[in-house]
């Protein structure tokens, strides 16, 4: 995987961020669209969306890559400036994120809401998974059934 995720690293620099979802979602087996209803419910599409919670919890870019992953990241050489400033990037590290949590949870609405709310078990976090990945279901659904690839309205996350 360490192999992969530097490969990408290399090629999302000359790739322009609409087929990034094409690219990640190919070499991650996830339905790009998946990943564009994601990247909509997470920044409406905005590369240079940037949520902060606080000095140390914040997340990035299209995909909202959040603050508690970039010590895993650094491995890879992603930082928070390349995730904000690299789109492809962006998408490549969500994508990796959607794919663990498919590999833990299955190919499944769940996996989706964990991309946003985590694995744990409490009530609270399935709440949260459940209201994330109806979220994501509903605008997948309807990037599924625009030829345009984008969902209808302009709301975010």
């Amino acid at each position: 995987m360490k192999k992969l995720f530097t490969l990408m690293l290399l090629l999302s620099q000359n790739v322009s961020a609409a087929d990034c979802f094409d690219l990640a979602g190919q070499a991650y087996r996830i339905d790009p669209d998946l990943l564009r209803a994601t990247s909509f419910r997470e920044s409406s599409f905005n590369p240079r969306a940037l949520n902060v919670v606080s000095e140390t919890k914040y997340a990035v870019g299209l995909m909202q890559i959040h603050s508690s992953n970039f010590s895993h990241l650094a491995q890879f050489g992603i930082t928070p400036t390349v995730l904000y400033n690299d789109p492809c990037m962006n998408i490549y590290t969500g994508a990796y994120y959607m794919a663990i949590a498919i590999k833990r949870l299955g190919y499944n609405w769940e996996a989706v809401g964990a991309y946003y709310a985590g694995f744990s078990k409490s009530p609270e976090q399935a709440a949260k998974r459940k209201w994330y990945m109806e979220r994501v279901k509903s605008t997948y659904e309807q990037i599924k059934k625009a030829p345009s690839k984008r969902p209808k309205d302009s709301k975010g996350s």
